[in-house]
């Protein structure tokens, strides 16, 4: 990243992001998003699915993450995030054309580094922006000859009351799927949160 790209990045300030204490009800806004399907002669309402944002910076996409709570539809948005990881620009001083190409799926030490870095900062982080708890479970690990993807799932109440959650029907999960390639460090990250 260069100095004119560094100026023009998002800042987000991970100790002034404001903790949700209690929920609100469903924005209006989205029922814009049900649609009907006829099944069996009768209509059914359904929901669809969020439409997905792309981004290529870690700090934008925990921006959106916290605009999306500020905006009251953090249990409706569906963010994919393709970067390369900072302990990979730590390790090459920020230059691109440093990065070993060893640092792949293959590596033991890219995918340590990788869990690592997603437990233990990514994790903590979006919960963080998100403003309310993400207590993240793998569920799934899948290894191909040329991707290795991890699958977490949370599926708790995120530290509100069960009786808060019933008066205005705000039931998610959240999905969040990381995953790294044999060609080169860049790691792709989808991110949604599901109503149910």
């Amino acid at each position: 990243m260069g100095k004119k790209e560094r100026k023009n990045s998002v800042t987000v300030d991970l100790e002034n992001c404001d903790k949700m204490q209690h929920l609100k009800p469903i924005p209006k806004s989205r029922s814009s998003s049900i649609t009907s399907i006829e099944s069996n002669g009768s209509f059914e309402s359904v929901l669809r699915p969020p439409p997905m944002k792309e981004f290529d910076d870690l700090r934008a996409f925990e921006a959106y993450i916290r605009d999306e709570t500020w905006e009251n539809d953090f249990d409706y948005l569906h963010a994919h995030l393709k970067y390369y990881p900072p302990f990979i620009l730590k390790e090459c001083h920020e230059n691109l054309d440093k990065v070993k190409p060893t640092a792949n799926k293959n590596s033991r030490k890219f995918k340590r580094n990788l869990q690592h870095h997603v437990q233990r900062h990514l994790m903590k982080e979006m919960a963080i922006c998100g403003g309310y708890n993400m207590d993240f479970k793998r569920v799934d690990v899948r290894e191909t000859p040329k991707t290795m993807v991890w699958t977490y799932e949370d599926s708790t109440d995120h530290g509100f009351n069960p009786e808060e959650e019933d008066a205005f029907n705000r039931h998610w999960k959240l999905q969040l799927e990381v995953c790294c390639n044999n060609e080169n460090a860049m790691v792709d990250v989808d991110y949604r949160a599901i109503p149910l």
